[in-house]
């Protein structure tokens, strides 16, 4: 299923954010993506989120991040069209990241907000129940605030949220494109890969000279960096472009996805799968055609 591209923002409003005290069902039972970022906090009831390649359960209390175009819905548990009150509660807070990010150049102390902006390109779920409810209060008087108080509020908002190192990614690296690896040489061995990972012949001799170093010496120094070997790191990007075409191209099979994603068989596109994945290409479907 594609995604639908929905405008969150009216700027001729002349706001720089808005809120949303209320989602119902009908909103967001559907996939979709906007050129804004999102602040969602669930205020009761629970359902499915379903966000870049991964699904996660939602409940009252759970706070999560999108970045701009990451693919996300909601399916709560027990709504019906009988039942509109089981659906789903939230308060949800869009803004777009040009007007944030003119500020974070140009002003000296709100620089370490960098790291929270890298971090969101995935998603974030955070986890301390007491912290997020803290953002939902934010939220609310940000929400019955204007001007200048709305955007003071705004920035402790995000304060909260640099400060909460007790979150878990949503979707995977290689699903939106993210690495988190230091600028430098390592970056170019991302761009390398970005553009290159459909090519299944791909091999460390080249990716080493991508950055004018011997394949023994690249693998040591992308292990320290990184924690993994280069292909595992590569089979993260190939996965995450495989469960992108899985949801979003429906005239393709699994083998044509395998092929499209740089895998030579069919083996190991499972094998690779299930270990970045959890579960079988096949169950990744049956639970996306829920």
């Amino acid at each position: 299923m594609k995604s639908i591209l929905l405008n969150k923002i009216n700027h001729s409003i002349q706001k720089s954010f808005i809120i949303h005290p209320k989602i119902y069902p009908q909103a967001y039972s559907l996939w979709h993506h906007h050129k804004e970022y999102e602040v969602l906090y669930f205020v009761k009831n629970s359902g499915t989120a379903y966000v870049g390649d991964k699904i996660i359960p939602y409940e009252g209390g759970t706070l999560m991040l999108f970045c701009a175009n990451l693919p996300h819905m909601f399916v709560p548990k027990l709504y019906s069209e009988d039942n509109p009150d089981n659906g789903i509660d939230a308060y949800v807070l869009h803004f777009s990241v040009e007007i944030i990010d003119a500020m974070i150049k140009n002003i000296p102390e709100f620089k370490s907000i960098n790291k929270l902006f890298n971090n969101w390109k995935r998603g974030m779920v955070f986890n301390t129940i007491k912290n997020n409810e803290e953002v939902f209060k934010l939220m609310q008087e940000i929400n019955e605030g204007d001007n200048y108080k709305r955007i003071t509020l705004f920035f402790e908002l995000l304060n909260l949220l640099e400060m909460d190192t007790k979150f878990d990614f949503i979707a995977s690296a290689g699903y939106v494109n993210v690495a988190s690896l230091p600028k430098g040489r390592l970056e170019k061995v991302y761009d390398f890969s970005i553009n290159n990972f459909s090519d299944s012949s791909i091999c460390l001799d080249n990716v080493a000279k991508s950055i004018n170093m011997n394949k023994a010496a690249f693998c040591r120094y992308f292990k320290k960096i990184t924690n993994k070997t280069y292909f595992q790191f590569l089979n993260e990007i190939r996965i995450g472009n495989a469960c992108k075409m899985l949801i979003e191209e429906e005239n393709k099979s699994i083998t044509d996805v395998a092929f499209l994603s740089g895998f030579n068989n069919m083996s190991n596109f499972n094998r690779q799968f299930k270990i970045i994945m959890g579960q079988s290409p096949s169950a990744f479907l049956k639970l996306r055609n829920v």
